[in-house]
């Protein structure tokens, strides 16, 4: 794979005919790419997340001019993105559920323990606000980062344990004021396989218990669009992910996660859940 490349392979590698991409070049502007000095157009791997985006979102129901709109105005900030904002805003049908973090941590090891459970070389990637909040679950993420396509963890990493682009999982630091700084993510995603948890921490009262808004889904669209803000912020700490994380990324969607997977996934929570002690359990949260 070449560094950049005709419109031709940007049409073989989304399913958008190069008559077809330049007619979104004439009307829209889109996609960009570059002009060399011959005047001919060359486009990257971020020109085929790009398209792939716009494509999804017609698969939604997005008239084309508001989805073109919507991803040039996220490819200007993605690094800068909340993971739970943007599936908030991309699947507004996804209903965000105020979770205890004792639920929150079931529900990432079911996701965690099905990816394992797999085996199917997915790329895995996480936000864990802090780097010790990470260094309490190094040992599962290390486990899962062994047989992973790709893996990577994001952090406010410190001294103890410092940001790392090129371990495996890649540590990557997160700057100052992004809002993932307050977000719990967990995304796999495989060809036969995808789910996320994006989740952010609603402030408490001092000494109050944690509390997060979350979402959760099988959903092969949101685990991709998760897991490319995820990657794009990764890309922009210093890691370097394997062409096939690309590749798996921008693949059109030809299969979804299968009801019998959901289910397997869900009966993993109840588990987790039930085997909690009650006296470990926090009390319910009252709005």
């Amino acid at each position: 794979m070449t560094d950049d490349f005709s419109i031709g392979v940007l049409a073989q590698r989304t399913g958008v005919t190069p008559n077809v991409l330049r007619t979104w070049e004439n009307r829209f502007g889109f996609p960009t790419g570059r002009r060399t000095t011959s005047g001919h157009r060359r486009f990257t791997d971020a020109d085929v997340l790009l398209v792939q985006e716009v494509l999804e979102a017609r698969e939604r129901g997005v008239p084309l001019n508001l989805a073109v709109d919507g991803v040039l105005q996220r490819s200007r900030q993605q690094h800068d993105e909340s993971v739970h904002a943007t599936l908030i805003r991309e699947f507004p049908d996804l209903r965000p559920q105020r979770l205890a973090k004792a639920t929150l941590l079931a529900a990432s090891h079911a996701i965690e323990d099905e990816c394992l459970a797999r085996a199917d070389r997915s790329v895995v990637l996480g936000t864990f606000q802090e780097g010790h909040v990470f260094a309490r679950s190094r040992h599962r993420w290390d486990e899962l980062a062994r047989t992973a396509t790709w893996s990577a963890v994001l952090a406010d990493f410190d001294a103890d344990l410092p940001a790392d682009p090129q371990a495996r999982p890649a540590r990557c630091q997160l700057p100052a004021d992004s809002p993932m700084r307050r977000e719990w993510t967990v995304v796999t995603v495989s060809r036969g396989f995808a789910a996320v948890l994006a989740a952010w921490e609603v402030p408490a009262a001092a000494g109050g218990p944690a509390t997060y808004e979350a979402v959760i889904s099988m959903r092969r669209a949101a685990a991709l669009t998760a897991a490319r803000v995820v990657v794009a912020t990764a890309r922009a700490a210093g890691a370097t992910p394997p062409e096939s994380v690309d590749e798996l990324l921008t693949a059109p969607i030809t299969t979804e996660t299968t009801v019998a997977d959901t289910d397997r996934v869900l009966l993993r929570i109840l588990e987790q859940v039930d085997s909690t002690p009650a006296w470990r359990r926090p009390a319910p949260v009252v709005e």
